[in-house]
Order: structure tokens, then C-alpha cells, then sequence
């Protein structure tokens, strides 16, 4: 059973993996391989609909922790981009669905890739056991939260 101070420990280096300046130094690793119209802003948007599949902004922004207004503008920066697309949503005439363009799947496929090595080379030096006990904790975190 974990101590309080594991636990301690544990909530320091969260909020610290969480803070803006550490996504976006993961975010830069993966965007030197995106293509135009994806950047920090709007790399949560693609990178949510990868994961999620189709979603209203609204759904969206609340997954993916942005404004509705901004997952609405970065979403029309990626539709001009011809990553995602705009869909009728079959559950709510009234609302719309973002969905990704073959385009978008390939993109999101080759920055999961790139995100991939980048964190390969970030435990390269790490002995397996402790990379998987890294896997295995945050895998545990959050299925205890959901």
C-alpha cells in the first residue's frame, strides 16, 4: 500500500507533468512532423477527435480541457487544413459533429508515431521494469478516476 508520502510525491509530479510548459515541450516534439495548420492549439483538437472520434466542439473542449470558443476556431483552422470536417450530428439536428477527413486520420496516425519515438528516446535509458511501472501506475490512475 502506498504511503502518504508517495502520495505526496506523486501529486507534486502530476501538477508539474500538467503545467503548460511540459505539454508543450511534448507538443513541440511531435509538431516538428505536423503538417501545416497544426500547431499547439490546434494540435489538442485533432489529437481529442483521434482518440475520441466524432464529437461536438462542446463535448470536445470540455474532453480535451479548452474553451468551447477556441475548440471551434482551432477546428475551423483544421478544416481549412482539410483535417476534419464538419457533420450533422444524427443524435441532435440542432448540433454538429467534428470529424476527421481520411487526411486527419493519416496526420493523427503520423504524430502518434512521432510522439512514440520522442518518448522512446526519453526512457531509452530506463530499465523495463521501471518504463512499464510508469505505464502500469498511469493506467491505474486512470481507471480508478473513470
Amino acid at each position: 500500500m502506498a504511503s502518504m508520502e508517495l502520495a505526496r510525491d506523486l501529486e507534486q509530479v502530476l501538477g508539474r507533468l500538467l503545467l503548460r510548459r511540459n505539454r508543450s515541450a511534448l507538443y513541440d516534439a511531435v509538431l516538428d512532423a505536423a503538417p501545416t495548420g497544426v500547431d499547439r492549439q490546434t494540435y489538442p483538437v485533432l489529437s481529442g477527435l483521434g482518440r475520441l472520434g466524432p464529437q461536438t466542439a462542446a463535448r470536445l473542449a470540455d474532453e480535451v480541457g479548452i474553451d468551447r470558443s477556441g475548440a471551434s476556431r482551432y477546428a475551423d483552422r483544421l478544416q481549412r487544413a482539410s483535417l476534419i470536417e464538419r457533420r450533422p450530428d444524427p443524435d441532435d439536428g440542432r448540433a454538429t459533429l467534428l470529424v476527421l477527413t481520411p487526411q486527419g486520420e493519416d496526420t493523427v496516425a503520423d504524430l502518434r508515431i512521432a510522439l512514440t519515438r520522442h518518448l522512446a528516446g526519453r526512457i531509452s535509458e530506463w530499465p523495463d521494469w521501471q518504463a512499464q511501472a510508469l505505464v502500469d501506475g498511469i493506467r491505474l490512475l486512470i481507471e480508478e478516476a473513470g
